[in-house]
């Protein structure tokens, strides 16, 4: 994405107050930033949002606008600060409450009346406005109340209970996941069907959005197989009962791969048959106990075992390259590094490189798709803390400098 253009984009004059932090609700409303919508982060130095304060940073950098997390998942947004603990503080939040077509939030809803933004409140204040709450199981039910963050959310909607090997305890998935992926995109889908419903009929709406319920979708076969009376899905590694061999091999160890891994599947029969002839092995075609999908589950150990040994004696790029090419569903498993720089993504432009005023230019990740006629983009790079609080109170609150000054001097803004 590195030639930034002018082009009209599809939510152009779209205007979000972001009352969000940590990675939900941001990258939800990052996705309206990129495409299009002003979104104004309402923020505080007092207790600044938590990936302000987190790595990846520079070393030895205490900088509120130096955080890799914060800076990736607020690109192209503007920051105020106002202390919405005091009353004229309140009133200006309110104030840009009436301003925008949509508010977002993903704080709890404890946290959320402490500082007066209820959904009743807000559409008090703005009849007509579209209202995201995401707090994490809602805003109704026994545990509305609960807080947490996307590791323990992968925990509760059971994603960790099938992470790991069988016979030892949950792992994890290694990233607070339900954040990055589930929710953000149910987040927005549900924000521009309410704004495409806005601009038919002139009504706003609640979005109550339970950050459990929408990982709960991701775990729809185990469901399924439980509510079906089937066995339970259970912690198999990287086995799953629709493929075999399903998993990551270790490959050639030399020089400058070493660690290095290709997960492979075969989906079906001929993806099978395809391997062996991969494999160069017709005695391997011709083993019975390796002929169906049934047959190759019930000698799983040993088929692991002749795949394992087959990879280690080739280099991962290789053994890819081999396995696509007689297509079978395989790749590489990248360290961060590699994903970086994989020349897929650079030849698709994937990464944007935006130059912050403190951060220089870093890598921020796009979407993952392309609009033909209405561009996705990052067109600016993650504000400063308060980097436009001037700004917003002359143009869209409409005060003047006096008072601005006056209200910076008392700390209600800053």
């Amino acid at each position: 994405m590195s030639n930034v253009n002018t082009k009209p984009r599809p939510l152009d004059g779209l205007k979000v107050c972001d009352a969000t932090w940590y990675g939900a609700g941001p990258i939800a409303t990052r996705a309206l930033a990129n495409l299009g919508a002003d979104v104004i982060r309402i923020e505080t130095e007092k207790r600044p949002d938590g990936l302000r304060i987190a790595q990846p940073k520079p070393e030895g950098e205490e900088s509120l606008n130096q955080s890799g997390y914060y800076n990736n998942f607020n690109a192209e947004k503007r920051s105020i600060t106002i202390d919405l603990t005091t009353e004229r503080g309140h009133e200006l939040g309110i104030e840009l409450v009436k301003w925008a077509d949509v508010f977002a939030t993903n704080m709890t809803a404890r946290a959320i009346r402490q500082i007066g933004f209820t959904w009743e409140n807000v559409q008090t204040a703005n009849p007509g406005i579209i209202g995201l709450y995401e707090p994490m199981q809602g805003m109704t039910g026994p545990h509305s109340e609960f807080q947490g963050f996307g590791a323990l959310l992968s925990a509760i909607c059971g994603v960790n209970y099938l992470a790991g090997d069988d016979n030892e305890p949950p792992i994890g998935v290694g990233t607070n996941y339900t954040d990055y992926v589930i929710n953000p995109i149910h987040a927005a889908v549900a924000v521009m069907a309410a704004v495409r419903h806005k601009r038919r009929t002139g009504e706003g709406q609640l979005i109550d959005m339970s950050q459990l319920e929408s990982s709960v979708s991701g775990m729809a076969g185990a469901l399924f197989a439980w509510d079906n009376g089937q066995t339970p899905y259970q912690r198999t590694g990287n086995r799953v009962p629709y493929a075999a061999p399903h998993g990551a091999f270790l490959a050639n160890e030399a020089g400058d791969r070493a660690d290095h891994w290709v997960a492979l599947a075969c989906m079906t029969d001929d993806h099978w048959v395809s391997l062996t002839e991969v494999m160069g092995s017709t005695e391997l075609a011709a083993d019975p106990r390796f002929h169906t999908l049934e047959a190759r589950k019930s000698n799983e150990d040993s088929l692991d075992n002749i795949v394992s040994e087959w990879i280690r004696d080739m280099n991962a790029p290789d053994a890819m390259n081999k396995l696509q090419s007689a297509g079978i569903p395989a790749g590489m498993v990248q360290k961060a590094s590699e994903v970086l720089h994989d020349p897929h993504l650079a030849a698709r432009e994937f990464y944007a490189y935006p130059d912050h005023s403190e951060a220089g230019k870093r890598a921020y990740d796009g979407a993952g798709f392309r609009l033909s006629e209405t561009p996705h983009e990052i067109r600016g790079a993650a504000p400063l803390i308060g980097e436009h609080t001037w700004e917003i109170c002359e143009s869209v609150l409409g005060l003047q400098p006096e008072e601005i000054g006056s209200l910076m001097a008392e700390q209600i803004l800053y």
